[in-house]
């Protein structure tokens, strides 16, 4: 068969072939590493590439690995071509985020497969490793001010020559690990998933012949890029503007703790074309929450793939209609030597939650893909380190994975899955209890669903899982946390929806949890005794005792919609099994409670109807825009809650009711109801919010919906997010 006569039942076997060989290298990766991070976070990505690097087929774990592993194997294409040569039976090892990882704790191994002595593909795989040095057991080093101090960062480098194993380098890596022996399988792990993939390709080139097999891997790249840029020119064009907060920035001895960092987002989309600029954000920090390019390319497409590329294969093409702004010294393209060991899950994650929340409102724009839209997804997980001496008198390092068991985002046609789990890891799984209790001096006294921590909504955010430990076993025990989110809502609603559940944590030393426990009684934490120090975000290292009691809560996703429109029905159902208290039933959802405990419909609609006339009242920046006389004409659907509609030859923006706002060429927000807090707990389960920062909510002043709730800095002017670019030529102008 030559590749310019591949029939379609032949190309369907390869693209499906080169999907198994992907699950095949994974599932090799997960039998050899046993590291919790793999087979308990499915922190870890394989994948198969084009002699370019171009990714042809990747696995469905970490989605930002996706653009990650592509930019490493051209690091080693580019680097490694002339010196030391590039030869059959050879592996490349990369964790330098500068040469395409996201942070150094994430290793990739990275092997060309030749076919009668030509260079038929690549393959890859790459893993979170436990350790790799630096200034902090787990190599998220928060005090770091420079890159120099979080660790061995490796540019590609052969580790395996000829199919041997360099034992120089593979002791040199060893020997900056705190965790040797994990590290080593983490190794011979990564060694394996590309042994499978060399072995499986070799045979399905045997077969088909190198050429259509080359051929079928390019053609799956321009189906997927055909299949994007369709979907893209479908849509209207529009320019959408998200903005995050980073609290802080680590470095704790060196930096101000106050300091509120930006990721900000312009998406322009026109035609068949995405143009993402990152230049509002702010400049990158001494700390150890900025990532490089790779970081921001990898956000970018954790949150392109599962929105627009739902239904497309998931390599190359996908990148080819992107386009992306943001110059150097930015928090989200830091330039060498900065800190970024923690951008994976800081920068990096807030570029993905901007990202994910323009997509969605750029698919909210559309009646077709509306139902692919969704709220701000859990904003980052507060990572929780321990290291102890082990039962050989060995210090340990121990990684707990429950942070990352959080609540969903909403949708605007169901609520947000319960400990869905974080958004860019398609395959993640929970971490055992028991597992965790028999490696880890850790006991757990209790893990469950956690009330009002998904945001609140018409639909509402799901509920994430929160943990509470005690040190059992453990000598010489050190506990690090650190997170954003912590005096901001990262997890925030769209469309009138409230912010999800804050990361939150706790720490009782000295407490009287083993004499109560000895008692036979499982105490609250609310009810034990002891010292409760003040806990930051970037809290550090700090020490836990045998009486010491950690508690935790994980961000959860944001609402969907005006909380007041979610049925007192479905309130119900949330307070019957526990996922609303009463308090937030009341608060945040507007209900009036029974003096059984229960729903009261026809005092709830009063009460709704009296608030809504409320929000009507918020006052207003500018006055009514007087609405044209005549019929009005629906063009484009604004999510579900607003609309643009055509009045004889202008467009205006308008809410779902019909009120109309302003000329659809213009900012509506300043023609809308406007109230402002700086308290959060009036929109969500979390206490806490930066005194920089403020909530405004923006109100129908008609029927007194809410139309969106807004994170912004004090002083700052209204946020645009939505702006319909082919319908400003034909739009009314403002006065």
């Amino acid at each position: 068969m030559t590749a310019s006569a591949i029939d379609p039942v032949t190309f369907e076997v390869i693209r499906h072939r080169l999907l198994a060989i992907t699950d095949e290298q994974g599932a090799t990766l997960a039998a050899i590493s046993g590291s919790t991070h793999v087979v308990e976070a499915s922190d870890y990505n394989v994948g198969l590439y084009l002699p370019d690097g171009s990714v042809a087929a990747m696995g469905r774990t970490i989605l930002s690995h996706s653009s990650s592993m592509a930019a490493i194997t051209r690091s080693v294409i580019d680097d490694c071509t002339e010196e030391p040569g590039i030869n059959p039976g050879d592996m490349f090892i990369v964790n330098d985020p500068w040469k395409g990882t996201v942070h150094a704790q994430d290793v990739g191994l990275i092997a060309p497969i030749f076919h009668s002595g030509e260079l038929l593909a690549w393959t890859g795989a790459m893993c979170h490793m436990v350790d790799v040095g630096g200034m902090t057991p787990g190599s998220f080093c928060v005090d770091a001010v420079d890159s120099y101090q979080e660790g061995l960062q490796m540019p590609p480098t052969k580790l395996v020559d000829g199919g041997k194993v360099r034992g120089d380098v593979w002791n040199l890596i060893l020997a900056h690990t705190r965790m040797p022996a994990t590290v080593n399988l983490d190794l011979r792990a990564l060694i394996g998933a590309n042994n499978t993939a060399i072995r499986a390709m070799t045979a399905l080139a045997d077969r088909y012949g190198a050429a259509v097999v080359r051929t079928v891997m390019g053609n799956l790249i321009e189906l997927s890029e055909r299949r994007l840029r369709n979907r893209l020119a479908a849509l209207p064009d529009a320019r959408l503007h998200s903005r995050a907060f980073l609290d802080n920035d680590g470095g704790l001895a060196q930096s101000d703790q106050d300091a509120t960092y930006e990721v900000d987002l312009v998406l322009t989309k026109r035609g068949d074309t995405l143009h993402f600029d990152y230049s509002g954000s702010s400049p990158q920090v001494k700390g150890y929450v900025n990532c490089a390019y790779s970081g921001m390319m990898a956000g970018i497409a954790a949150a392109l793939l599962p929105t627009l590329a739902y239904d497309a294969p998931w390599n190359e093409g996908l990148f080819k209609p992107v386009e992306v702004e943001c110059p150097e010294g930015l928090i989200c393209n830091a330039v060498r030597p900065a800190a970024v060991s923690g951008g994976a899950l800081e920068a990096g994650w807030l570029v993905e939650m901007t990202a994910v929340e323009c997509l969605s409102k750029l698919a909210a724009c559309s009646d077709e893909l509306l139902g692919e839209a969704q709220a701000v997804p859990a904003g980052g997980p507060d990572k929780f380190v321990l290291t102890g001496l082990g039962e050989n008198g060995a210090r340990q390092t121990y990684v707990i994975m429950d942070c990352l068991a959080t609540g969903g985002a909403a949708y605007a046609h169901r609520d947000g899955v319960w400990t869905q789990g974080q958004h860019n890891i398609e395959r993640q799984k929970i971490s055992n209890v028991e597992a965790v209790e028999m490696d880890s001096p850790l006991l757990y006294l209790w893990r469950g669903l956690v009330p009002d921590s998904g945001g609140a909504g018409r639909t509402r955010g799901g509920m994430s899982m929160g943990a509470v430990y005690t040190v059992h076993g453990g000598r010489d025990v050190t506990a690090l946390n650190s997170a954003h989110g912590w005096s901001v809502p990262n997890s925030t609603g769209v469309f009138g929806g409230y912010p999800g559940a804050q990361n939150t944590r706790t720490v009782v030393h000295g407490s009287d949890v083993k004499a109560r426990l000895a008692a036979g009684e499982i105490p609250a934490v609310g009810d034990l005794s002891g010292e409760r120090p003040v806990m930051r975000g970037r809290q550090g290292l700090y020490g836990l005792g045998d009486d010491d009691v950690l508690a935790t809560v994980p961000q959860a996703g944001g609402g969907w919609g005006d909380p007041l429109e979610r049925s007192s029905t479905a309130v119900q159902a949330d307070l019957d099994f526990g996922a609303v208290t009463p308090d937030a039933a009341v608060r945040l959802y507007g209900v009036v409670l029974a003096g059984d405990g229960r729903v009261d419909e026809a005092a709830t609609e009063t009460r709704r109807d009296r608030i809504r006339a409320e929000r009507r009242d918020w006052p207003r920046e500018r006055p009514q825009w007087e609405r044209p006389a005549g019929p009005g004409a629906r063009v484009h659907p604004l999510g579900d809650t607003m609309q643009i509609v055509q009045v004889g030859a202008a467009r205006f923006t308008a809410c779902a009711c019909g009120f109309v706002l302003a000329p659809a060429g213009g900012p509506w927000r300043p023609y809308a109801g406007l109230h402002t807090t700086g308290d959060i707990r009036e929109l969500s389960h979390a206490t806490r919010l930066d005194a920089g920062l403020e909530l405004r909510r923006y109100a129908c002043p008609d029927c007194g919906r809410l139309l969106t709730v807004d994170v912004a800095r004090r002083g700052t002017g209204h946020l645009d997010d939505i702006r319909l670019l082919d319908l400003t030529e034909t739009s009314a102008t403002e006065a």
